[in-house]
């Protein structure tokens, strides 16, 4: 697997402690927030693909799907630190992610976001991916969520 560019690392069990707090302070309950055990689960997923800042305040976790038919990736989280927002994290982070999907031979990733996140919105939209569908309340009563994807052509 090919390294991930600076200021990232793959992230693995031992940094379950920096994961867990980075998801309090960008997450609440209603918002979807990764329980210790759930964060636990994923980080021994070896499905799972983790990538974090080397300080902790900005990560990245995908998940190679598949349901027998066909193959994808799901960027099941992407969290910045409030501290760090407007930096280019976010975009930076998918970017390697992009990295890893041509590694596995992954041309679509999925996601979701909280339907009134309009910046990461923003942030996705302008890396190509398309709003498919509202998902409501996904992610508590009254919070609902968008879905997402991209295809990517590898050449």
């Amino acid at each position: 697997m090919t390294r991930p560019p600076a200021p990232f690392r793959i992230a693995g069990p031992s940094d379950l402690d920096t994961l867990a707090a980075l998801e309090a302070a960008c997450f609440g309950a209603r918002d979807g927030a990764f329980t210790r055990r759930q964060l636990r689960a994923l980080l021994n997923n070896p499905n799972a693909y983790w990538l974090v800042t080397r300080d902790g305040r900005a990560m990245a976790c995908w998940l190679k799907v598949s349901n027998g038919r066909a193959r994808w990736a799901r960027l099941y989280s992407l969290a910045v630190h409030p501290a760090l927002r407007g930096q280019g994290f976010g975009k930076k982070l998918i970017k390697a992610g992009f990295v890893w999907m041509r590694e596995q031979k992954l041309a679509v990733c999925r996601a979701e976001v909280k339907a009134s996140n309009r910046a990461a919105r923003r942030l996705y939209a302008s890396l190509g991916f398309v709003e498919s569908g509202l998902l409501r309340d996904y992610y508590a009563k009254g919070v609902d969520g968008v879905r997402l994807a991209m295809s990517i052509a590898w050449r």
